[in-house]
Order: C-alpha cells, then structure tokens, then sequence
C-alpha cells in the first residue's frame, strides 16, 4: 500500500509552480506518484521507497511512500541532519549503502536508527545502546527493532536545475545494490521530477507562483551560505548544511532567513547573536 500526504504533497507541489511549460497529467499527482513508488517496489523489490521534499525550512519530508521504513529514515535523518538522503539532497548525486546503521559516512545515523524511547537507544532485544557509538555494553551493533532501513539507496529529483529532494530505496535487510538496480532508481526519479513538474503546473495560480518564486530565491541563498559555511569552517557541503539546520532549528526560523544572516553578518555566530538581540 502506498500512503501520501496531501498537505505535503501540495506544499511540495507549490513550490515547484511554473517551472516548466509541461501539461497536467490526466491523474492526480498523488495517484501518479503512488504508481511509480508501488511501481519500484515491486520490481526491485523493496521494504519501502519514498520521494523526500525539501521544505521551506530546509527539512527534506517524504510526500509519498511505501512501507514504513522511508518514515523512520525521514525522521532520523531530521534528528541528527545527517544520512543517504540528506547527501542526495544536498551534494546533488546519489547516495548508496548496504548497511545504513553501520556505515562510517553517517555515524550519528545508527544510534538515531535504534532510539526507542527519550534518551534510550534500544535493540531489538533490548540491549541499551551508547548514543556516540551505536553498541552495546559488550561492543556488539544489536539489530534494530523490526521496520528499520538497513540497506538503502537514494537519488536526488531535480527541477529547474537543482535537486529539490530525493527518491529513496529502502531494504531492512543488509546488502549491496547492484548498476542495475540503482540504473532502476534513477530512472524512477526522473519519472518523478517529470510528475512534479506537470502536475505543479496544473496547480497554478498566482498565489502558487509567489510561492514558487520564494522557494527558488530561498535555495539560492541556503547553496551561497552552505558554500560561505564550508570556506569558512572547512567543512564539507553536508556539514555546512547541517550546520545551518541546526541553527535555524535553535532559533526557530526558516533556514533561508538564517543563510541570510550568515552572509549578511559574516557567520553562524554572528547570526546567531542578532537572533538573540532584543527588537528595537
């Protein structure tokens, strides 16, 4: 069964208005979107896929998915602003694992994987786990609790020159993922870009185009202070990013009014502390 959020799906929708001269499908993009997900489920075959959005406040949010497991990896990928799909997201290219708890690239994914319950991070057996490392007291990796991505694979979707989220694949056991099946998922994510694309024109109006319009100005300047961030800092795109993420999570503000700042003020510090500077 393929679920969908509609809400979402229309915030998503709207701030791709207009970006091509495409016509509307004949279907709802909801339907559209869910064939394609159920679609490559089944043919590679798959736990769970998901198409990831990246909202205005620079959270990337499943839209559509099948399973649960492209859930579970949204929400921890937005508790540590680290994993496959943020890569895709951010850097622009595909992203592949055979064990996601696991994997070097993305240390804090793990053990963010396993929390269950405040504070707790628990096997599947029970096994309290260490936050920084993702083991047990007897340096063991306990499997996770049922439902949890093991292998994954992302690609980023693409409007209007640049990745606006990503398509991801979902396996809850380990394994690699061969040219072929990865060849199945970008060819899946371009089916999706091509599905925003005209049913974003089939959503207009003036009123989605201002939206649009203030979606692309804030890509523009979250990519000029991710690039500000990561000469400033030497960190890498991911990092710059999660960097901002945070903060603007820490001040309760869209991530494009913290870019902003960043680059009008010269840093994260800066903005931070006219953040906290009272109003005038």
């Amino acid at each position: 069964m393929t679920d969908v959020d509609p809400e979402a799906l229309r915030a998503g929708l709207s701030r791709l208005q207009e970006l091509d001269g495409s016509p509307a499908l004949g279907s709802s993009a909801a339907d559209s979107l869910a064939e394609v997900l159920s679609a490559l489920s089944s043919a590679l075959p798959l736990a769970s896929a998901g198409l990831m959005l990246r909202d205005a406040g620079g959270r990337l949010a499943c839209v559509a998915w099948t399973g649960s497991a492209s859930r579970t990896l949204e929400e921890a990928e937005d508790e540590v602003v680290s994993g496959p799909a943020t890569d895709a997201q951010v850097l622009g290219s595909p992203r592949a694992t055979s064990d996601v708890l696991v994997d070097p690239r993305w240390p804090s994914l793990g053990p963010a994987l396993r929390a269950d319950g405040a504070g707790r991070d628990v096997g599947s057996e029970g096994d309290v786990l260490r936050r920084d490392s993702g083991r047990g007291p007897d340096g063991s990796t306990p499997a996770p609790r049922g439902g949890a991505p093991r292998a994954v694979a992302t690609v980023p979707v693409a409007v209007a020159g640049g990745p606006v989220g990503c398509l991801v694949a979902v396996r809850e056991e380990t394994g690699e993922w061969s040219p072929a099946q990865l060849e199945v998922l970008e060819s899946s994510a371009r089916l999706a870009a091509g599905l925003l694309r005209t049913a974003a024109a089939a959503e207009g109006s003036s009123r989605l185009a201002e939206q649009l319009q203030h979606a692309l100005d804030h890509r523009v300047v979250v990519e000029r202070a991710v690039g500000y961030l990561m000469a400033q800092r030497q960190v890498d795109a991911t990092d710059a990013f999660g960097e901002l993420r945070r903060a603007s999570r820490s001040a309760r503000r869209k991530v494009a009014e913290v870019a902003e700042q960043v680059l009008a003020l010269g840093g994260l510090e800066a903005a931070a502390e006219a953040a906290r500077a009272p109003s005038a």
